[in-house]
């Protein structure tokens, strides 16, 4: 006799919010084993998603270091709740748009991309002096 086939439900795609949640708590829990998101929350006005992490080891400004670290283009900060005292680390993750702005300020503010800026234009201004000097010495001789 064969055994009746078994229907398999197939896995429930992951939202955005749910790996956002993965990826910061994996990276809060390499610096404290305690960490867990407190609350997710998101803005509607403009697509942002912001994490709250609590620690119980009280290494709220460690967690915020490596975060800032590992999500460049999210603002992290520490908030301290006023009624119980607890510190907390808050992620805002920008939607895609302010992310883009974000990584494009960045890139334009970086030594590298400064010094390239400059050695394009110095190669312009030389470009430019050496096709007025051919011109000038073409209709000169």
């Amino acid at each position: 006799m064969e055994s009746p086939p078994v229907a398999v439900a197939p896995k429930p795609e992951q939202t955005l919010a749910d790996r956002l949640c993965n990826g910061v708590l994996k990276t809060a829990r390499a610096v404290d084993a305690t960490a867990r998101i407190s609350s997710v929350a998101r803005w509607e006005h403009d697509d942002s998603t912001l994490l709250s992490v609590s620690t119980e080891s009280g290494s709220t400004f460690q967690v915020a270091d490596v975060l800032r670290r590992r999500w460049p283009l999210a603002a992290v900060s520490v908030v301290q709740d006023m009624i119980n005292g607890n510190q907390q680390t808050q992620v805002l993750i920008p939607s895609g748009a302010d992310q883009l702005r974000r990584a494009n300020d960045m890139a334009r503010e970086s030594s590298a991309a400064l010094w390239l800026s400059l050695l394009v234009r110095v190669l312009g201004a030389a470009a430019m002096l050496c096709f007025g000097a051919m011109v000038v010495s073409n209709v000169l001789s």
